[in-house]
């Protein structure tokens, strides 16, 4: 059985698009390809607030979803954190199970750095740290030179583009398309041109599915485990 569910953190209104365009296209790409899948936003977070923390979620499955108004993620598998401050500010990976979360982040540091933030509880759900520098590798609109490299003037748009409404900007665009590009590659579980077909700004979601570093934590930590001769989990001690 395929099933996936998709946490985006964000910061309201200031970054509230980007988030729901990564939670958007991963839903639609899915259906295009028989899934059954469902993108939920502004419930559990309504009304957002500027720069607090706020989340958008898309799941995904090859049978019919069973709970479609539980408005939260319960076991989210892939996590995105639109700016890098989040890794050290909530525990994303609540309900993840152990060695199963992909953590995708927008930054332009190394994912060793990264790690640092996560405490122990958080590591041991971790399978990949992913991390993009969204910001180098979007398209740049405007003279903003705030990291979601949009214009400010679109952000009245962004809030009347509301969930049930149609959107009033282009879908996949800034910090969303390479996030995306990333998040998909990184994954594999969808095909790249298939979610490409849902972003607008096409050649920045294939430079963040070009350009991101990956550090495969489950993989390290077993091999380090194996190395100082600790049992690992499925294993004879």
């Amino acid at each position: 059985m395929t099933y996936h569910e998709l946490s985006v953190w964000t910061r309201g209104i200031i970054m509230d698009k980007e988030a729901r365009d990564i939670a958007n296209c991963i839903a639609n790409a899915a259906t295009k390809v028989g899934f059954h899948s469902q993108m939920i936003s502004d419930y559990v977070d309504d009304p957002d607030r500027t720069n607090c923390l706020v989340r958008k979620y898309a799941r995904f499955s090859d049978e019919p979803i069973e709970f479609k108004f539980i408005y939260e993620n319960p076991h989210p598998d892939w996590v995105v954190l639109v700016e890098e401050t989040l890794i050290k500010g909530v525990n994303f990976f609540r309900g993840t199970a152990d060695g199963s979360a992909v953590l995708v982040v927008n930054s332009a540091r190394e994912p060793e750095y990264l790690l640092k933030f996560l405490p122990d509880y958080m590591l041991q759900k971790l399978s990949k740290l992913v991390v993009v520098d969204g910001v180098s590798l979007a398209e740049q609109h405007g003279s903003s030179p705030w990291m979601f490299v949009r214009d400010l003037g679109q952000l009245a748009y962004d809030r009347m583009s509301t969930e049930g409404a149609n959107e009033r900007s282009a879908v996949g665009i800034g910090i969303a398309a390479p996030l995306l590009g990333a998040l998909t590659s990184a994954t594999g579980v969808l095909d790249l041109d298939v979610v490409a077909d849902t972003v607008e700004e096409r050649d920045a979601y294939y430079r963040g599915a070009e350009n991101y570093r990956v550090l495969d934590y489950a993989e390290t930590h077993k091999q380090m485990r194996e190395g100082a001769g600790s049992p690992i989990a499925g294993s004879s001690a």
